[in-house]
């Protein structure tokens, strides 16, 4: 069976090899800003985009709007430090699959990227707490 393409975006070069060593199943390719997101997306239609929402240049949720109004099929799930429920909102409306807090990552990203290949959306632990709690 072939490996799901994934593509992640993250400009921390530590974060990004600590996410491709959680997700080892998969072929994936590493940006480093929103534009280079948009690009690969249209270069290599990737089952699954990765995203961190704070990059240089375009941020990952311009990104995800641009590539959702091109690929409205895309699953993306932002994977972020911002656990403040008005930007969790804010990625769901605008599409997105999935939102995993940082933190949550070691403990969540693999269920996350599983649950939205099969047609799912998660939201982890610690963005569920933000949304029952916050405003």
């Amino acid at each position: 069976m072939a490996r799901s393409r994934l593509v992640l975006a993250e400009d921390h070069t530590e974060m990004a090899e600590h996410v491709r060593s959680l997700l080892g199943d998969y072929d994936i390719d590493i940006v480093l800003d929103g534009e280079g997101l948009i690009a690969a997306v249209s270069a290599n239609a990737p089952d699954i985009i990765v995203s961190d929402i704070t990059m240089p240049g375009t941020s990952g949720l311009a990104a995800a709007r641009d590539i959702l109004a091109m690929h409205p099929n895309a699953r993306i799930i932002f994977l972020s430090v911002h656990d403040e429920p008005a930007i969790i909102r804010k990625a769901i409306d605008q599409g997105a699959a999935g939102y995993v807090v940082k933190s949550d990552a070691g403990d969540e990203l693999v269920d996350a990227v599983q649950t939205v290949l099969g047609g799912g959306h998660y939201l982890s632990s610690s963005a569920r707490a933000a949304l029952k709690g916050g405003p």
